[in-house]
């Protein structure tokens, strides 16, 4: 285990090159990063800067994609940012764990739970704070909680006019246009505490929109809802409470020399190109299968329900149901001549019932609250908040977009 943490530390901060690529589609899962970060009691940021990497700053979006960078490396952690539920086929009929799960043992649920148990007390290390950080915002993005078409990477569909899967839609597409069109909150809010967590990133507006309209505007009476978890505790997405096996995989002897060959050959190479390579590489075979267990020590053993901090089979419920409310088209035939995404009948409902905000609003919230409670071993409770309530009459003109511009904002 300390092996496996030595080299995923080592590949914190090398050049992402791998899974969303430029930093500005890594946008998503740094909203919701920085969201949890405006909501954390003060005593938890404390002990999560000591924990997180010094070139994080303290801050909590610099290491939210990380975990997307090492997926070549340590392909076992693959499974961990999604979940598929069986016999669902979004566009047609929607179903969550009813008929069983594809990959039932280790997937975004069980990963999260996991992780936030290993957080307990502020204990955990960096690395689980960075899967955590990270499997929080992959669980808001509905297309990993459906294996249709692989998440929707294979279904493809036309976006301002270009070819892209469904997936990298919801991934960046719809948000990096919108981050784009948006023109308001460009000067600071009146809260220093929300101001200090921006990181100085493209969505930094957009973030101040989201919380001094939507969290503070729009949804404070749901927020209770939100972050709520079953009295009696969150499923697991079992379909049989049987004991894990370890990973017991022969690779065989080829393939573990063909891996050694390469990292050797990687040496070679200048320092910067070599990061960048050996990202691709997959990891030694006994680091790669000693990752794999160590995911799975925390998982539950013959228990149904889990009671902690987490719930995110709770929560995965009601946002997989966006995919066949809004991501997947009734009429889309995969043989079928592709389809444009960029109208108003698709995009123009998603803006309208503003879709991305309420998940990033949700993520950023629910991650804070499980940081929160897990960090503090249970002693704080759900989020902290440290800006002004919204009341219509006190509301400045400075402090929101005129009645044209947020008609704007909305697409």
């Amino acid at each position: 285990m300390k092996t496996t943490a030595l080299a995923l530390a080592a590949a914190a901060f090398a050049p992402n090159v791998l899974a969303w690529g430029a930093a500005a589609d890594r946008a998503g899962h740094e909203i919701v990063a920085t969201i949890a970060e405006i909501h954390l009691y003060p005593e938890v940021k404390e002990k999560l800067c000591h924990i997180l990497p010094p070139e994080a700053e303290c801050h909590l979006a610099p290491v939210a994609a990380w975990a997307d960078t090492v997926r070549g490396r340590y392909p076992g952690t693959g499974p961990m940012h999604y979940v598929n539920p069986k016999e669902d086929n979004p566009g047609t009929h929607c179903t969550f764990g009813e008929h069983g799960w594809i990959n039932e043992d280790v997937n975004v649920l069980t990963a999260i739970v996991n992780k936030t148990e290993a957080l307990r007390g502020g204990g955990g290390g960096d690395i689980n704070l960075r899967f955590l950080i990270h499997l929080m915002g992959d669980l808001h993005q509905p297309l990993h909680l459906t294996g249709r078409d692989r998440g929707g990477n294979n279904a493809r569909f036309k976006f301002e006019g270009r070819v892209r899967s469904l997936h990298s839609v919801w991934d960046s597409g719809i948000l990096l246009k919108n981050i784009r069109e948006f023109s308001n909150y460009t000067a600071p809010l009146p809260s220093k505490h929300i101001e200090e967590a921006l990181p100085g990133a493209i969505f930094d507006s957009y973030v101040r929109w989201i919380v001094w309209e939507g969290i503070r505007q729009w949804w404070p009476n749901v927020q209770e809802e939100w972050l709520a978890c079953p009295a009696d505790g969150d499923p697991y997405p079992h379909s049989l409470l049987e004991d894990i096996p370890r990973n017991e995989v022969d690779h065989g002897e080829w393939y573990r020399s063909a891996v050694d060959y390469a990292h050797g050959a990687v040496g070679y190479l200048p320092n910067a190109l070599g990061d960048v390579i050996r990202l691709s590489i997959p990891a030694p075979v006994e680091v790669g299968e000693g990752m794999r267990d160590a995911l799975l020590e925390l998982h539950p053993k013959n228990e149904p329900k889990h009671i902690g901090p987490a719930c995110p089979y709770t929560w995965a419920r009601e946002i997989h149901g966006t995919n066949c409310a809004h991501a997947w088209p009734l009429e889309y035939d995969p043989h079928g001549p592709l389809i444009e995404l960029d109208t108003d009948e698709y995009l123009g409902k998603i803006g309208r019932a503003k879709v991305l905000e309420r998940l990033f609003a949700m993520g950023g919230l629910r991650l804070a609250k499980v940081l929160n409670e897990a960090v503090s071993d249970g002693k704080l409770k759900g989020v902290y908040v440290n800006y002004p309530k919204y009341e219509a009459e006190n509301e400045t003109a400075e402090a929101r977009p005129s009645a044209e511009t947020r008609r704007t904002a909305e697409l």
